[in-house]
């Protein structure tokens, strides 16, 4: 048996049907139009840094595959937490992108007023890079490997001292994990800045500086620092004769900074997807390759899912980092 719906409850249905239609064509129709406008990806440091030119280059080649300008936007300020609460707080449509670094998962462990869950609040799309730290001495410290270093540093009656950028930074935790690691006494001697920390290294003030690679480089070329291993899983291209310091004997102290891109966390997965294979294809290439290794960077491409995971366990490494060094929340 056929039963006819009287008209008026046809009408009813077909319009609801329409009002479904129309609701889910809306709903799809920023992500199936995705680009269509100019993409920005925040640069949470001030422009001429390391970060800043790394997103610059990611920025070029990414307006090439996706054929819409990709514009980098400098929002610094307190280790990289400014720029990323502005992109937190952004519409999460694909229109708004963060180039972060290791410090989001560093500053909620040590600063009360960084949200704990400031991880969860973006959605990690690619890690690009990573930049090896390295760590220098003055050349006239009677040391010449990391094992001699460490053996010195046992025998000193007074701690040896290591400068960094500042409290809650790459350097100072890179420091902290060396020292918890090798059950050594160092103190912690914070700048602002690492070219300070550095000056007053070639100057004899400090022992020791776990730096990054590119603004060391030419004071180690010019013999005014001594470098005695690269805290990375890989050798430095810049520095091909200076050992892992996992090849120095010291695996547990591996400290790699890295680059990657997230997004403000409800934006849509397949935007995240569209962004993640166009990284890849970026990062892979070999105009943005040449330049990162030029400036000592490392390409290191991880996609959506493997990023996820690594940024999961760097928050929970350096929480552990942050406990068992005691460093007081600041």
């Amino acid at each position: 048996m056929i039963t006819v719906l009287p008209r008026y409850l046809l009408k009813h249905f077909l319009g609801a049907a329409l009002l479904a239609l129309s609701f889910f064509a809306h709903a799809q129709a920023p992500s199936a139009a995705w680009p269509s406008g100019t993409i920005r990806l925040v640069v949470p440091f001030a422009p001429g840094g390391n970060t800043d030119i790394v997103g610059r280059l990611l920025a070029d080649g990414l307006g090439k595959k996706l054929g819409v300008p990709v514009v980098v936007e400098n929002r610094a300020g307190a280790t990289g937490i400014i720029g990323a609460n502005y992109v937190i707080g952004e519409p999460p449509d694909g229109y708004t992108f963060l180039l972060s670094t290791i410090s989001i998962t560093i500053s909620p462990h040590i600063f009360s007023n960084v949200p704990a869950d400031l991880v969860s609040r973006l959605a990690p799309v690619s890690q690009v890079t990573a930049v090896p730290k390295v760590l220098v001495v003055n050349p006239k410290l009677p040391v010449n490997s990391v094992a001699e270093l460490v053996a010195y540093a046992k025998k000193q009656q007074t701690p040896l001292t290591y400068g960094s950028s500042g409290i809650g930074s790459a350097h100072h935790l890179s420091g902290e994990l060396f020292r918890t690691q090798q059950g050594i006494e160092l103190t912690h001697v914070p700048y602002k800045g690492g070219a300070p920390a550095l000056n007053d290294l070639m100057g004899g003030m400090i022992h020791m500086v776990f730096d990054d690679v590119p603004p060391s480089y030419s004071f180690l070329q010019s013999g005014r620092l001594k470098a005695l291993a690269v805290s990375s899983e890989q050798r430095s291209p810049l520095l091909p004769d200076v050992p892992t310091i996992a090849e120095a004997g010291y695996p547990g102290s591996m400290v790699e900074p890295w680059y990657g891109v997230l997004a403000p966390a409800a934006t849509p997965r397949e935007i995240v997807a569209a962004m993640d294979k166009a990284i890849g294809e970026v990062v892979r290439g070999g105009e943005f390759h040449d330049k990162v290794v030029q400036m000592g960077g490392i390409p290191q491409y991880k996609d959506t899912a493997e990023f996820t995971r690594f940024i999961a366990s760097e928050d929970r490494k350096w929480g552990k980092v942050v406990q068992d060094a005691g460093i007081p929340r600041q």
